[in-house]
This record gives structure tokens, C-alpha cells and sequence, in this order.
């Protein structure tokens, strides 16, 4: 909330998000529950986007929905960026272009400059909105569910409008194994000890990202690349919008001085490895964690008998909040 609160949005955002103050996690069967230190919120990336959108408008930003964006050429004197919509297509030439198309993005070019270098082992990410009424218990109101299984792991939020929001990192190999995303979420929901949830999982829209563990550079004269395009690191715990909206708010120095000549490149690169690496290695080991069921079943059983490894468990697998003592924990 710390970037939100910056941008004067986050008492309008809680308004219309879901308080979150639990965690829970579970694997094999066994599963553990937690308060956070922190109240978080839970809200729709369609809501959020469009109060985001909508605050940018209000600041002087001219907004163009349902175009596409390419950069055409850059150089030293700026940048041209092709953008075409239904009524055609135009050129529009800009001093300074920050880049913020997300994972899948295809505004810079696909060539050896810019291609993004994944990986090994990466897992490809899927998400879901299940309508209200249709996912019965599979989290709790306040709570974020974390299930974890051999082809991945899943996470699952209760929104204010009863629906219920999944994000899941599954492994690539054993998707195919198990016959595509919505039969390897079924798979994670049975091992995990919720079959009663594996079937509306299985028969869920899933929507694709492409394999999540990435780097490219990330500014070039008069370019700056922000967000998810400069790099992503597992596992789906809010990093990505948390890195988001912080590396937004950080470039707009770099982009002025850039405007005015003043612009020494290479700052943008050092500073957006500064705000990663605070949590890449964290997000490395949530997620080497998150890739074992068997270690967190164990983990699991071990926070049974001792709450302070439960609280030291919570805090490795989720993400950027911080958690209290265990509120509960049940074998």
C-alpha cells in the first residue's frame, strides 16, 4: 500500500477492496493458518486498472483504450511509437517512452536487444475469476489460500462481490502430463487435501502468461522499462503490482532528467535492480518452497509443535506481507 498511499489512492482502494488478515497454506493434507502483522486488500485487476487509469486522467495523462502500441524507432533524439486502433493507424513521435506492457507485452521488438532471457525451469503462470456461489469454501472471507501440489502451486482471494480470484505458477512439463491448466489446478486442489473444490477448478476459464522467471534491460536512450516487461521473479504473491507501482513512481525522476538532458544512462538500470533485489532473493526461496509439497507438509507438521517456525513458514511463502504470532495451526 506504501506506493498507493503516495498517489493519494489508498483510503479510495480500501473502500472498495476486501480486507485480507489471514493467511493459509496447506500441502499434503496438513494445513497451516495465520494473522497478518499488516492489513492488507484484496481487490480485481479490472477495478484496480480502471481506478488507476482513471487517476492518470485526472493528472493530465491522455488515455487511448483498445489501441495497440509499437515502438517503430529510437534514438538519441527520441522515439517513434506506431499506434493503431479500429479507425486506422498513426505515428506519434515522443521524447521520452516508459514502458509498461506487462509479461506478455509486445510493444519493444522481439529481437536480440530487448528479448527477455527466461529462466531454467521456469513456471507459466494461469488465472481464473470464479463467479459468486461457485467455489463454496475454497477460502475463507479475509483470507489469502495458498495450495500447493507436484505440478505447481495455486492462490486464492475472496473479492467483495463474492467472486473469487486464483492465480496459479504451474510447471510446464507436468501441465502437459496432467492434460492442460484446468486438470493440473484439479490435481493441486486434490493433493493439497480440498478435492471438494477440484472439479469447478478443473472446468474454470483459465487465461495464460508466459513462463514467469525473466530479465531483460531495461532502458535505452529515451526508452525506460517499468513493471512485469523489466523482469518478474515467482511466485504469485502481489509482487508483481507491488514492483509495479513502485518502479512507476521511481522512473518519473529518471524520465524528467531525460527530458531536460540532464539524464546519466544507466541510473534507471541501477535503481530497478535495487527494487528487485530487496525481494528477489526472498521470491527464490518462497518459491523453491512452494515447488515442494513434501517440505511444506513437513514444515507444516513442524509449526504444529512449535508456533515460532510456523511464523518463520508464513513469512518465507507470503510475499510481501508480514506476519504475527500463528492464529491457528491444525494437522
Amino acid at each position: 500500500m506504501n506506493s498507493l498511499r503516495q498517489m493519494g489512492l489508498e483510503q479510495a482502494i480500501r473502500r472498495v477492496a476486501s480486507p485480507i488478515h489471514s493467511f493459509s497454506l496447506a500441502a499434503r493434507g496438513r494445513r497451516l493458518g495465520v494473522c497478518l502483522d499488516q492489513q492488507g486488500a484484496a481487490i480485481g485487476r479490472d477495478v484496480l486498472d480502471s481506478m488507476l487509469l482513471d487517476h492518470a486522467a485526472m493528472h493530465g495523462a491522455v488515455v487511448r483504450q483498445n489501441s495497440v502500441a509499437t515502438l517503430v524507432e529510437s534514438s538519441n533524439d527520441g522515439c517513434t511509437i506506431g499506434v493503431s486502433d479500429r479507425e486506422g493507424s498513426e505515428e506519434i513521435s515522443a521524447a521520452v517512452v516508459i514502458v509498461a506492457d506487462g509479461l506478455a507485452g509486445n510493444f519493444l521488438p522481439r529481437d536480440g536487444r530487448w528479448e527477455s532471457r527466461t529462466a531454467k525451469g521456469s513456471y507459466f503462470g494461469v488465472g481464473t475469476r470464479l463467479p459468486p456461489g461457485t467455489a463454496g469454501a475454497l477460502c475463507e472471507p479475509g483470507t489469502i489460500a495458498m495450495r500447493c501440489g507436484c505440478a505447481g502451486y495455486f492462490g486464492a482471494v475472496l473479492l467483495n462481490d463474492g467472486s473469487v480470484d486464483v492465480a496459479a505458477a504451474l510447471s510446464p512439463e507436468k501441465t502437459k502430463q496432467l492434460g492442460g491448466p484446468g486438470a493440473a489446478v484439479r490435481q493441486l486442489a486434490i493433493e493439497s487435501g480440498s478435492p471438494e473444490h477440484a472439479d469447478v477448478l478443473a472446468t474454470a476459464r483459465w487465461r495464460g502468461t508466459p513462463l514467469l522467471t525473466r530479465r531483460r534491460i531495461v532502458e535505452a536512450p529515451g526508452i525506460f522499462v517499468v513493471g512485469d516487461a523489466a523482469g518478474y521473479v515467482e511466485p504469485f504473491t502481489g509482487e508483481g503490482m507491488s514492483w509495479g507501482l513502485a518502479a512507476g513512481l521511481a522512473v518519473a525522476r529518471h524520465a524528467d532528467a531525460s527530458l531536460t538532458r540532464r539524464y546519466q544512462l544507466g541510473a534507471w538500470t541501477n535503481e530497478w535492480k535495487r527494487l528487485a533485489d530487496r525481494r528477489r532473493v526472498a521470491c527464490r526461496a518462497t518459491a523453491i518452497a512452494l515447488r515442494s509439497p513434501t517440505l511444506i507438509a513437513v514444515s507444516i507438521r513442524i509449526a504444529n509443535a512449535i508456533p515460532a517456525a510456523a511464523h518463520a513458514l508464513s513469512s518465507v511463502v507470503s510475499g510481501p506481507w508480514r506476519m504475527s504470532v500463528p492464529e491457528r495451526v491444525r494437522a
